[in-house]
């Protein structure tokens, strides 16, 4: 996407991830420093969990910045969480990572990573917005056929969800206060390309 909400979104979260990451940069530095004045190594668990805490957010910023187009089957859900904790670090963001309601059978899906990523950014964002919630809950449903994620939000679907929904291989549905995304299951994909043409 060239501009619209994802370039807004974009910016926003790529300024709380540049925060993340310079605090972590800043607890090490301040385990350095006090390791130079005292003359006493820095205690191994601190310095683990640091660099640990560093590779998650570095993980993240790897994760919003990855621009692959080609489809490839996946777990939705894995996808879900890393773009409930890419938004847990959004300026305006100030709760935990947010929950994910699952129903249903939830089979794997064809889609291109990087743009399932952005759609479901945009989404959470929706939901943050309407009423300025603090917390999000996603609803993540599905059936042989169909893969659905759910949330709730009075915000407009705007020109850039919608073309990321077409672009995953799915439509975005929005009426009475909820944004539905409905995906093809991996399942109903295989089938489809098994069935003859006429």
């Amino acid at each position: 996407m060239s501009g619209g909400e994802w370039t807004v979104l974009f910016e926003e979260l790529l300024r709380g991830l540049a925060h993340a990451l310079n605090n972590r940069v800043t607890a090490l530095s301040a385990c350095a420093e006090l390791a130079a004045i005292d003359g006493e190594p820095v205690d191994a668990n601190v310095l683990k969990m640091e660099i640990t805490r560093l590779h998650q957010v570095s993980a993240l910023v790897g994760g919003i910045a990855t621009r692959g187009h080609d489809a490839e089957a996946l777990e939705i859900r894995p996808v879900l969480e890393e773009a409930l904790a890419i938004y847990h670090h959004h300026p305006r963001m100030r709760s935990d990572h947010g929950a994910i309601a699952q129903s249903g059978l939830v089979l794997p899906v064809r889609v291109p990573r990087g743009t399932l990523l952005r759609l479901l950014l945009l989404m959470i964002d929706a939901m943050r917005r309407s009423a300025d919630r603090a917390r999000v809950e996603v609803r993540l449903a599905g059936d042989e056929q169909l893969v659905t994620v759910e949330i709730e939000t009075l915000e407009p679907s705007g020109g850039d969800a919608v073309a990321l929904a077409a672009a995953c291989g799915g439509v975005l549905k929005t009426a009475g206060g909820v944004w539905r995304l409905e995906l093809p299951s991996l399942l109903a994909l295989r089938r489809q390309e098994r069935t003859p043409l006429p």
